[in-house]
């Protein structure tokens, strides 16, 4: 029962991921695997980036946020250098996976923390207009919306590559 339901998805992700829409037809499409990943990288390593700046210019944060953005930036190192200096094939696209668990998980936390008040943090509920933290959502974002468009065939990312002929 959970190989069906497990196929089942698949085939219904695949789906929405090839629908003309995402696909824009067919008529879009880009060969530069290593612009793509390079893109990818860095915009991991901007949001690790973020946090670190966060971390440097706000004195007296509590102990869970210093873990969280600690395994973060290290979550986002770690993906960025697998989707850019691994050699086996199913290794970078591990890593453009983890990034998108990474962002997706950054934008869930994010969110959240604004309507809870964390303990250490009160200062942030409800507070939407601080500019590193809309850096990070734009940057997790962007990520996702890179790969969407590498699993969708818009993009190619590295190591494979098209070479489309006209």
């Amino acid at each position: 029962m959970v190989g069906l339901l497990g196929r089942q998805w698949l085939k219904a992700w695949h789906k929405v991921l090839s629908s003309p829409l995402l696909t824009l037809n067919g008529y879009v499409a880009f060969d530069l695997p290593r612009t793509v990943t390079g893109l990818g990288a860095s915009l991991l390593m901007g949001l690790g980036a973020v946090h670190a700046y966060m971390l440097a210019t706000r004195p007296g944060l509590p102990l869970y946020f210093l873990v969280y953005v600690a395994v973060l930036i290290a979550a986002c190192l770690a993906a960025a250098a697998a989707m850019v200096f691994s050699v086996k094939p199913f290794v970078p696209q591990a890593g453009w996976y983890a990034g998108s668990l990474i962002s997706v998980a950054f934008l869930v936390i994010y969110v959240v923390s604004r309507f809870a008040s964390l303990p250490g943090l009160v200062a942030l509920t409800n507070r939407w207009d601080l500019a590193p933290g809309t850096l990070a959502m734009a940057l997790a974002g962007g990520f996702i919306a890179v790969h969407t468009t590498v699993l969708s065939g818009i993009n190619v990312a590295y190591p494979q590559r098209q070479n489309w002929r006209d």
